[in-house]
């Protein structure tokens, strides 16, 4: 569809979700938008004019008072005004003062409130451009103000990023001054593609990662744009986006918009709500809200706060969370998300002043306070019968069963919400999703009402996969050494040589984990931080004097609270805290935190800052920098920093605890830079192993909300594949042969040290793409910890990546910018937003789909192309993988599957194959050993992986007696043991 016509095509959408027209001023200047919205102003205000409309002079002075808005947060600010009305003031000629109303964001779809589109408007006086005119696509007014902005592309042509690059040279240009000013959020349409995304306070603030796509309630992604004008530009959804939806970012004098996700889960509260004033009742459990780590849920929950304060019969909102460090953050990030009407409505508060509080007759607060705070409160005798909400964050381990019960009982007209990344679920044995929790997420709070999980983050980009590495010590790795678990805490855990490796791992690795990209064969150093996670206040300690000893070239702080267990030697642990805290004022050069009243507080605050880089450490000062921040459980969850992309872990975790601790390093930022989050297991590298992937199965599938629906059938549409593409990240021999193909290509353009220009412009165009896509993908590579030149396990054999050092790569990106700039304007590829495909961990679940299409596609009709296809597309994966596939084709050639597969169902046909390929290999290898092999079979159904022998009884006894069938003597014993076990080891890895 021609672009002219597709605009059409939208405009008459638009008008069927009722958008009125107007002709007369489509095709026109942007001057004739100013006089319509002077004749709209005048309507609207015709009794506080007294019926005089605004003269030349006045109108003036309303254009003037619009050029105060130098950002989309400023124009936000006005158009909330007070009490929902946006107004501009105005002095009259004869020197009367008045307000003049500009917008309703209360009157969504009727009132005063009108909706108007336009389209082809001209500017023809833009300062700042070379251009004598500029020409816009389509406007949305709203009351004549224009607050959004669409620009449509023909797909078939352009790049929807086309776009994105025309809006960011519009802002550069000055388009968005005075009237046009107002555009709060701008859009990307194409026929089968539509995004949005709020405008950035400058032209060099535009930022694709802050573009987002439209998903339905159900998950699924709206590229038809005629549905997606439907839910995000149809009335009353449009004027809510620009109103109810957007976030003013006091600290970064920024505007956000919701995602869709944020928009529905605010939605799906608000509903409960209503259907409960509707029904004139109260209900204690509201729901809860599945948003995983990093999803925005402190946008989404103040949002949330602020509709349900302004709700006509809600008094008050209390937000709980769980440590008095996250009141004071959540309390500064309300404050920066409030308009100033509403920033004076919004305290912290302890039991005693919370009592107070809830005396008041006044318009309805929001009050935060930790969970322990309201049960002291509540224990030292707090009742209330007011209307009221209560806002939980990191709901998953707020709420105690008793400290619920006695709050819900002295609160008894108030509602539960709860926001949580990870929800406590109840084992689903259907779903092989196995948990360890006796109450749910469910029992507390109610039915869930949204849910985005890692998965959907991850597809969206909203945050990033992750890069882990599993380590073993030698004791647990040699198979004679038999130690229990405390045996191991007490023998190597907590011993000097132990902890010494971490530190030195830490130390050797630190120049390639915290630099950022290779830039002209130089990477910069120190631009990342870490996180080291231990067992426990003594580790916290001991590892913060070992840093201090081995590696004093690091900048490294400690902290724990006063809530985490404090075992032995507490007065020990104080001393040394207080010490640390000592080390850190003179490194720093701060204030004496010792003598504030509250010193750990101060001193956390201050840490957490400079961490992620916030006000007053955020100018780019390298004095400023912390490396390295050790803690115990104290800033696992509920802390972000993009800037940390680094989690070692030495102590034990599982399920929700586990991903929240991983999720400290999977904030978004530059993808060349930090293409992943990085954790490390320093123990039980098997254990962990299963530990992650099971916290995933947690995570992307979902467990039981109550022990009820552990009874339920499960929904086949509901059956998902357990890791999806990007949550954990390939194997670098895996991206070592997928670029070797690429390399050699662009060797063959431009000679094998890259020092030739391509002569042609057809090979510049596909060396400069090439190029650019291998500069990124070598780039992940470094960052994921891979030196160049080196060579890397295959197997039995190594491979290396054919870019061999800095230089090499230097000479490349040189080459690549080169050969860019002699391509003509329209044919150059942007270097600086290169997409990145995430991939899934060992490539084994990399485009299933595909993998399924083409396998249907062999099984319509069996030529040695589409076989030939099939094995192209499985040669990342690893060979056992490999063989499976290989067995479907000859199953499929020999005519055994009839019916297409779909990922489920060739789920279950590779995992029976590999039990029979299993079967068979246990048989083969008890015969080479001269052992029965039912015998040997009959152990191998009882081995469980990284579950010991002296921890695995069946397995034990089995192995006994087939000792005693052979008469092995008592010192063979050991290695028979041993040798059984590393085979099922070795057939049961993937």
């Amino acid at each position: 569809m021609a672009e002219d016509k597709f605009e059409q095509a939208v405009i008459e959408k638009l008008k069927s979700e009722g958008w009125e027209y107007l002709s007369d001023y489509s095709g026109v200047t942007v001057d004739h938008l100013y006089d319509h919205w002077r004749d709209i102003l005048n309507q609207n205000n015709f009794n506080r004019l007294d019926g005089q409309a605004l003269s030349d002079n006045e109108f003036n002075q309303v254009c003037i008072e619009l050029m105060k808005n130098k950002t989309p947060y400023d124009a936000q600010l006005m158009l909330a005004g007070a009490g929902g009305v946006g107004t501009i003031p105005l002095t009259r000629d004869d020197g009367t003062q008045l307000e003049l109303e500009i917008f309703y964001g209360d009157e969504v779809a009727g009132g005063h409130s009108r909706y108007e589109v336009v389209n082809q408007v001209t500017f023809n006086d833009l300062k700042l451009s070379l251009s004598s005119k500029r020409r816009v696509d389509v406007v949305l007014l709203i009351n004549g103000l224009p607050v959004a902005h669409i620009e449509e592309k023909d797909d078939s042509l352009q790049n929807q990023w086309t776009a994105f690059e025309q809006f960011q040279k519009y802002d550069g240009d000055g388009m968005y001054t005075g009237l046009f000013s107002f555009v709060q959020v701008q859009f990307i349409l194409s026929q089968n593609s539509a995004h949005y995304f709020a405008r950035p306070k400058n032209s060099q603030s535009y930022n694709r990662d802050f573009v987002f796509g439209w998903r339905d309630e159900k998950g699924q992604d709206i590229t038809d744009t005629m549905q997606f004008i439907h839910d995000v530009l149809g009335i009353p959804a449009l004027h809510r986006l620009v109103t109810v939806n957007m976030i003013p970012d006091a600290a970064n004098d920024n505007l956000m918009v919701m995602r869709s996700y944020q928009i529905q889960a605010t939605r799906k509260i608000l509903d409960r709500m209503r259907e409960m004033d509707n029904n004139d009742l109260v209900e204690k459990e509201g729901g809860y809200i599945w948003h995983t780590t990093g999803s925005g849920k402190t946008v989404t929950s103040f949002k949330v706060a602020q509709l349900l304060a302004a709700m006509p019969r809600v008094q008050d909102v209390l937000f709980i969370v769980d440590r008095v460090d996250l009141v004071n953050q959540t309390y500064e990030n309300f404050q920066s998300f409030a308009y100033k009407t509403f920033e004076n409505r919004i305290k912290v508060v302890n039991g005693g002043q919370l009592k107070r509080e809830l005396k008041h007759d006044q318009m309805s607060h929001i009050y935060l306070i930790t969970i322990q705070g309201l049960d002291k409160a509540v224990k030292s005798g707090l009742l209330s019968k007011h209307r009221m909400v209560i806002l939980m964050d990191e709901a998953h381990r707020s709420a105690s069963g008793d400290a619920v019960a006695r709050i819900k009982q002295a609160l008894p007209r108030t509602t539960w919400f709860g926001f949580t990344g990870t929800p406590n679920f109840y084992s689903d044995e259907v779903h092989e999703v196995k948990t360890s929790k006796d109450i749910s997420t469910y029992d507390i709070f109610g039915p869930r009402l949204h849910r985005y999980t890692i998965k959907d983050a991850i597809g969206d980009g909203n945050v990033l996969g992750f890069d882990v590495t599993y380590y073993e010590t030698s004791y647990e790795a040699d198979k004679k050494v038999k130690l229990s678990e405390k045996e191991l805490e007490k023998e190597v855990y907590t011993s000097a040589p132990f902890r010494q490796s971490v530190v030195e791992d830490i130390k050797n690795n630190w120049v390639s984990n915290s630099s950022g990209p290779i830039e002209m064969g130089v990477r910069k150093p120190n631009q990342f931080q870490g996180m080291l996670a231990v067992s426990g206040k003594q580790a916290v300690a001991a590892y913060y004097g070992l840093f201090k000893q081995l590696a004093p070239e690091l900048r490294v702080a400690m902290t724990y609270s006063r809530d985490e267990n404090n075992g032995v030697g507490t007065a020990d642990l104080q001393s040394f805290l207080k010490q640390a805290m000592q080390d850190y004022i003179e490194a720093y050069g701060t204030h004496d935190f010792l003598t504030d009243k509250n010193p750990q507080r101060a001193y956390l605050n201050d840490i957490t800052k400079r961490i992620a880089r916030k006000k007053p450490y955020n100018k780019g000062d390298d004095a400023d920098r912390l490396d390295l921040i050790i803690v115990s459980d104290q800033l696992l969850t509920g802390f972000d920093s993009k800037y940390i992309n680094i989690i070692y872990m030495d102590k034990l975790m599982k399920e929700g605890p586990l991903i929240q601790a991983m999720s400290r390093t999977n904030r978004t930022i530059d993808r060349t830079a930090k293409p992943h989050g990085k954790v490390r297991f320093f123990r039980k590298g098997e254990l962990m192993e299963e530990n992650v992937k099971n916290a995933l199965v947690i995570y992307t599938k979902g467990g039981n909300d109550t022990v009820a629906d552990a009874e339920k059938l499960p929904d086949d549409s509901e059956q998902k594949e357990l890791f999806d593409d990007g949550i954990l990240a390939p194997k670098i021999v895996d991206q070592i042969h997928d670029l070797e193909p690429q390399i050699e290509r662009l060797q063959e353009l431009a000679g094998e040290d890259f020092s030739q220009v391509p002569k042609s412009e057809k090979e510049q165009v596909e060396f400069a793409g090439k190029a650019a896509e291998v500069n990124s993908a070598v780039q992940k590579l470094v960052q994921q910890g891979y030196v160049m030149g080196t060579e890397v396990e295959d197997g039995d054999n190594k491979v290396v990546l054919g870019i061999k050092d800095d230089r090499q790569l230097s000479a490349l990106q040189a080459r690549m910018n080169d050969v860019n700039e002699l391509l003509p304007p329209e044919k150059r590829v942007d270097m600086t937003n290169i997409e990145i495909k995430l991939h899934s961990y060992a490539n084994e679940i990399i485009d299933y789909d595909v993998l399924v299409d083409l396998l249907n596609a062999y099984m319509d009709e069996t030529t040695h192309d589409k076989r030939q296809a099939v094995e192209n597309h499985v040669k990342s994966m690893d060979q056992d993988s490999r063989e499976e596939i290989g067995e479907v084709l000859n199953d499929i050639e020999a005519g055994k599957y009839q019916e297409h597969f779909n990922t489920e169902t060739l789920k279950t046909t590779r995992k029976k194959i590999r039990s029979e390929q299993q079967e068979l290999k246990v048989y083969r290898w008890a015969a080479n050993h001269n052992y029965n092999g039912n015998d040997i079979f009959s152990a191998y159904q009882d081995y469980l992986p990284g579950v010991a022998l002296v921890d695995n009884p069946k397995l034990n006894q089995k192995l006994q007696d087939v000792e005693q069938k052979l008469d092995i003597g008592f010192f063979e014993t050991a290695d028979f043991e041993q040798s059984v076990l590393a085979y099922f080891d070795k057939i049961n890895y993937k």
